[in-house]
Order: structure tokens, then sequence, then C-alpha cells
């Protein structure tokens, strides 16, 4: 099992738990905001706190492994679209094929939206964005939100909102696996 600890000085540590042994890493993102683990176990998402770049730890071989490379994963629409250059949660659902990411600031139009990515995982990650929500009442932002990791028919992502409101929106999709 591989353990993921961040710090506020923009260092983070990976610790295998076989051997309790780490590694140390560091960004010049800031720190690390928010991670989430792909379905295969083979890569880290992260969102740093100075940046509106995701980093993306591909492990070589399956962890407990610590032999792993940081890369980045661009999200560009965020900064053209919102003007917005930090992103603030991440959250991945079970299929690893949806990516929902919120974003601190940015033009009114855009503020206090989540924006959803369809993922690409082969070889290196790739996220193409497909739309935002939106929460119900006055200026609401996301506090909180995640996937469902057990609803058969597709993500369904689940958000608590500032207004109060908490609400579950079913991304329903054909999976890019073909049968």
């Amino acid at each position: 099992m591989i353990i993921l600890f961040f710090y506020s000085d923009g260092t983070f540590y990976l610790w295998e738990t076989n051997t309790w042994t780490s590694e140390p890493w560091s960004s010049t993102s800031g720190f690390v905001k928010g991670a989430s683990w792909d379905p295969d176990g083979h890569m880290i998402l992260l969102a740093f706190s100075k940046s509106s770049t995701l980093g993306s730890i591909h492990f070589a071989s399956k962890p407990p492994s610590l032999d792993a490379h940081l890369l980045p994963v661009e999200l560009p629409e965020i900064m053209s679209l919102t003007n917005s250059q930090t992103t603030e949660k991440i959250a991945w659902d079970a299929s690893g094929e949806r990516l929902a990411v919120s974003f601190k600031d940015g033009d009114e139009l855009y503020r206090g939206l989540i924006a959803i990515y369809d993922v690409r995982r082969t070889p290196l990650i790739s996220a193409s964005l497909i739309g935002f929500i939106r929460g119900p009442g006055d200026n609401p932002k996301p506090l909180a939100f995640s996937f469902h990791d057990k609803f058969k028919q597709g993500p369904l992502l689940f958000v608590c909102w500032s207004s109060g409101f908490c609400c579950t929106y079913p991304l329903i999709f054909r999976s890019h696996v073909l049968p």
C-alpha cells in the first residue's frame, strides 16, 4: 500500500507500508491541495495550491514500488475560460473516465462552477473539458464533492454547496471501453 503525506511548504512524501520506506517529492506549484488514485492503482492525480496544472504520479510498477515519475496534466480551459490560475479540489470517478475540478476565483460567469473532464489514461493522462456544473442558490461554491464508486450506470457526482444544498449529478455516458 502507498500512503501520501503532504505539507504546506510544497513537499510531499510517498510511503510504502511493507517496509515503511518513503520518497520525498517537492513542487514549485505550491502545496498539494487534493489527490486521487486511478482505478488501477498505477497513478495518482494531484492538485496544487498555485497552479491550474495538475500533477500525475505514474508508478513504473504496481505499488508498493516507489519507482515513479511526476508529470504535468494540463487543463488549459481552466485558465482561458475562467481566468483562474488555481485549482481547488479534484475528484476522479471509479472508471477513471471522468474528473471533477473546482477552481479558485475566476471570472464572475465561471466562479463557483465545477469543471467536468473526460479522461484518457493510456499511456499518459490527458483531460478534455466536456462541461460545467453550477450549484443551486445565490453564488454557490462547491464545499466538498466526490464520486459514488459503486453506481452501475456511470459516474454519480455528489456535491455539497455553500448555499446549503447537497446535490447528486448522474453523468451518464458511453464508456471508452467497447464490449
